[in-house]
């Protein structure tokens, strides 16, 4: 009894002196033209500018958060240090004769390879060849194809899921594809079409979404929320009442009480009525993207335009507005 009470004794000492846990700490990225901007979450001032090739479209984080890989003019992928601040490296898919056009990408999670959506496009006696629509499975180091899988339909967005062991492929449709053995197959389809869902899910917001990926679409009569659950491979279809209000992209409040959309306006929706509880304007014009601090205190608008705008979510009122040096797509967080 007498070693455990100084055992304890010393586990309490211990705690004391290492002080309190690390306060998390968000990191937003502005994923403009030719620039990826880095706003501090604690001060909302941009920080750095990464100089980047191009107009920039799909990233993905490894799961240590060191690197951020970027999509750029649909044919190069950047490597991003987020410690340097700077890109480390740059695959162009382009070459060979071919030119290669990327329509969705995420990481394996290893972080060593990459699913891409591709088409690809050349000319053979003066006539046009285009490729069918294909899953390719990339070496992120040598820009080696490791292997590829013909798909029925385009693609917008692709999603591992169950640990990398699936990728769930979005577009006309939704496709499981298979890809823990030798050959990628796609062993089920998800039909959206014949449900007259339309779809534009080219903001994935997975990492901030805890593991839960998430996109809106229409139908004649309403907008819903489509959610992937990143580890079980759930699919969750949450029809909402009212009359639709148009968003490019949402995301969860951090409890997942709530979820936020954008486009001409921003959406507040109620997840325990499925309502929208509160529309304001953007005074800043149109936005693509939507993010949201860790604490749930504030929500990020900016792409479409040149701002970004900083709103209170308990008031809704804007706190700040930013310059941007570019127009931008997307507007990511990491939280260290």
């Amino acid at each position: 009894m007498k070693n455990r009470w100084k055992a304890l004794i010393a586990m309490t000492v211990l705690a004391a002196l290492a002080g309190p846990p690390a306060e998390a700490k968000d990191m937003f990225y502005y994923i403009g033209y030719g620039v990826i901007q880095v706003i501090d979450g604690d001060t909302d001032e941009i920080v750095a500018d990464i100089p980047a090739e191009g107009w920039l479209r799909e990233t993905a984080l490894t799961r240590d958060k060191r690197y951020l890989y970027v999509t750029a003019k649909r044919h190069l992928i950047h490597k991003v240090d987020l410690e340097a601040r700077k890109v480390v490296d740059t695959l162009d898919l382009n070459g060979d004769g071919w030119d290669r056009f990327v329509y969705g990408f995420d990481l394996a999670p290893d972080g060593k390879t990459a699913y891409l959506s591709v088409r690809g496009r050349t000319t053979e006696g003066g006539e046009v060849v285009v490729t069918p629509p294909r899953l390719t499975q990339m070496d992120l180091k040598t820009g080696k194809t490791l292997r590829t899988l013909e798909l029925p339909w385009d693609v917008a967005t692709l999603t591992t899921v169950k640990d990398g062991s699936m990728v769930y492929a979005i577009g006309k449709d939704l496709y499981k594809i298979d890809v823990s053995g030798k050959e990628m197959k796609i062993v089920e389809t998800y039909p959206m079409y014949e449900k007259q869902m339309n779809f534009l899910p080219f903001w994935n917001y997975s990492w901030e979404n805890g593991g839960i990926f998430m996109a809106n679409y229409y139908t004649p009569e309403l907008m819903g929320l489509l959610g992937i659950n990143k580890e079980t491979g759930e699919i969750t279809d949450t029809p909402l009442n009212g009359i639709p209000v148009f968003a490019y992209s949402v995301i969860y409040s951090p409890d997942k009480k709530k979820a936020y959309g954008v486009m001409d306006e921003l959406n507040v929706i109620d997840l325990t009525t499925n309502t929208y509880e509160a529309i304001v304007v953007n005074h800043e014009g149109t936005a693509y993207g939507i993010n949201v601090s860790t604490d749930g205190l504030k929500v990020y608008l900016a792409g479409g335009g040149s701002t970004l705008t900083i709103y209170d979510t308990k008031t809704l009122k804007p706190l700040k507005v930013l310059q941007m040096a570019t127009d931008g797509m997307d507007l990511r967080r990491v939280t260290f």
